[in-house]
């Protein structure tokens, strides 16, 4: 029969599909059968989990598991879990004994969850194998075995706790504390620094330790001490200092006193009111125009005065003394009554250049004036070049005054 014929590829189908359907047969045995060993696994590893091993004399210890509906119950810890921890129980209770601290501040690092000690029948060997000696080698003879085990002592900690109980707003004196030892990880400060002096943001009872958050800065403020009448002055028997927590000082609260020398009363203030700024005419002494001045005009001391004003109306440069400021010239203008202010003034040119000024020479107790000619502009203290118009010979003098020089 022709290889290509009809026949020959439906016979050759029909064989290949019986053996198509003979895998596919054999590969869904072979999948039911692994899913019943991994089932049978499965079943046999929880009944050798559920069979906990207890040794003699040994306290059980168990750890609670959920259920699948959600309750709770108890499932014993595995005999290589005990085994676990009562090794690092005796290396707890060696390394106690070896720095003198007490078995429950011996911090002894976990083993890997893959080890499972031995029931060592004489008792686990315990050193230092590190100089550092945080580090413990436990050795067991028989069976024989190693390990090495981390260790750290925790040390006691102070703590600062109240030694009465104590209201909140109370201000914290170094008698209100008591330092106590208590553990590493224990609450609260170890420093009574940081509480002496401060406010207590609430009450607390004697023995409890505050913490940071606890206390707050305090500030002084100044009270009255029976009613005050606006225009006084402020006097240490009207007013007492008082430290006050700072979350309770009114806005604008004075808190310093010493620039109160000056200060009055501008209204009146109530017996135990704390003083604020509104409260206060505090005045200062303020170089005012005694008339209106104008720009480039040269001052002097008829056009000025010295008055008493309220610091808080004043520029930052007012000026509070006459003296040096004779001379000055204006560089804008000011109408009488107002403050001068230092960016307000130059020291004027009191000679010109081309100006015609009058030279004093001090000769053996005698002064002669002569008229000389001003080569350059000078203020007040400078030297200053001249010429002997008649002569035409050049000297030098000093500017003393409007149009005068001293020969040098």
């Amino acid at each position: 029969m022709p290889r290509g014929s009809a026949l020959t590829e439906n016979r050759l189908g029909s064989v290949f599909g019986e053996r198509r359907v003979d895998v596919n047969s054999v590969l869904k045995l072979t999948l039911k059968l692994n899913a019943t060993f991994m089932l049978l696994a499965v079943t046999s590893l929880a009944t050798a989990q559920n069979a906990t091993v207890q040794a003699p004399g040994t306290q059980r210890i168990t750890s609670a598991v959920s259920t699948p509906t959600g309750m709770a119950q108890a499932m014993p810890l595995t005999a290589a879990g005990q085994a676990r921890d009562h090794l690092r129980k005796q290396a707890a209770d060696w390394m106690a004994a070896q720095t003198g601290a007490s078995a429950d501040s011996i911090r002894v690092g976990a083993l890997d969850g893959r080890v499972d000690p031995p029931n060592c029948d004489n008792g686990y060997r315990f050193d230092f194998p590190f100089e550092s000696r945080n580090t413990i080698r436990a050795n067991c003879d028989n069976p024989v075995r190693q390990y090495y085990l981390r260790v750290a002592v925790e040390r006691p900690r102070q703590r600062v706790v109240l030694a009465r109980p104590m209201a909140a707003g109370e201000l914290i004196s170094p008698s209100d504390l008591v330092v106590r030892e208590g553990s590493a990880n224990a609450a609260g400060l170890d420093n009574p620094a940081l509480l002496i002096g401060r406010s207590l943001r609430r009450a607390i009872a004697a023995g409890e330790a505050p913490q940071a958050g606890d206390v707050e800065e305090v500030a002084s403020v100044l009270r009255a001490t029976t009613d005050q009448r606006a225009g006084e002055a402020i006097s240490a028997a009207g007013f007492r200092a008082e430290l006050v927590p700072r979350s309770r000082v009114p806005a604008g609260a004075i808190t310093r006193t010493e620039d109160l020398s000056r200060a009055r009363l501008r209204r009146d203030v109530a017996a135990d009111t704390v003083l604020v700024s509104d409260d206060l005419t505090d005045t200062r002494p303020v170089v005012v125009a005694r008339r209106n001045l104008m720009r480039g005009e040269t001052l002097d001391a008829g056009s000025l005065e010295v008055i008493e004003m309220d610091r808080r109306a004043l520029p930052a440069d007012h000026l509070s003394s006459i003296q040096g400021l004779e001379q000055g010239e204006m560089t804008g203008t000011v109408r009488a009554g107002e403050p001068l202010r230092a960016s307000m003034l130059r020291p004027a040119l009191l000679v010109r250049k081309g100006q015609t000024v009058m030279l004093t020479v001090a000769r053996a107790g005698i002064e002669i004036s002569i008229q000389v000619e001003a080569l350059e502009d000078a203020k007040l203290g400078d030297q200053v070049k001249l010429r002997n118009p008649e002569s035409g010979k050049a000297l030098a003098g000093l500017v003393i005054g409007r149009g005068a020089v001293r020969a040098l």
